[in-house]
């Protein structure tokens, strides 16, 4: 585990994060790992979803992958004689 010391926070963010801290009972330490966590894991959420919809939209399968190079040089190749 890391340990991490911020400086120069804005002192408004830090009293939000007081009073959501004093709201759910706990440490101001532990709301700030608790909303960096869900930062963090909101943008991984994020880019999983915009990589499915790419995916999904340049119709890749895990059967057979649409971006295949080897099939598009090929068919290139075909096309030219």
């Amino acid at each position: 585990m890391a340990d991490l010391k911020v400086r120069q926070l804005d002192d408004g963010v830090a009293d939000a994060l007081r009073v959501r801290a004093d709201r759910k009972g706990v440490s101001l330490e532990e709301e700030v790992r608790i909303t960096l966590t869900a930062s963090v894991e909101a943008k991984r959420r994020a880019f999983l979803r915009r990589a499915k919809s790419i995916r999904a939209a340049a119709g890749d399968s895990p059967s057979k992958p649409a971006l295949d190079s080897v099939r598009l040089i090929r068919n290139q190749r075909d096309t030219r004689g």
